[in-house]
């Protein structure tokens, strides 16, 4: 006899932690271009600085690659009823470990 897993779907919702901030980046893709937008927690201070430089430097500086980062909290719908809504965020080391990977 064989033995054979059993794939069940879970229903789950990966969103962004409450006590996370969203952080955003951002640089010009002109080829020519060293714009970059340091990363800031206030989306609408980046949004602007990127129109004003898409304003100030014209046409060929209007597309920007944008990077939005937060910390996801994933929740199995079934399996974490009756848990506290949020556990607290882990206390940061010097390095996130998705960089500290590629060392």
């Amino acid at each position: 006899m064989s033995t054979r897993s059993v794939m069940r779907h879970v229903k789950h919702v990966i969103r962004t932690h409450p006590q996370s901030e969203v952080t955003v980046t951002a640089y010009c893709l002109n080829a020519a271009c060293g714009w970059t937008l340091a990363p800031t927690a206030d989306l609408a201070a980046a949004d602007e600085q990127m129109m004003a430089h898409a304003g100030k430097e014209g046409q060929g500086h209007r597309t920007f690659a944008r990077t939005l980062e937060d910390v996801a909290l994933a929740s199995r719908l079934e399996l974490n009823k009756g848990q506290q809504e949020a556990p607290p965020l882990p206390v940061h080391d010097e390095e996130p470990r998705h960089e500290r990977a590629a060392h």
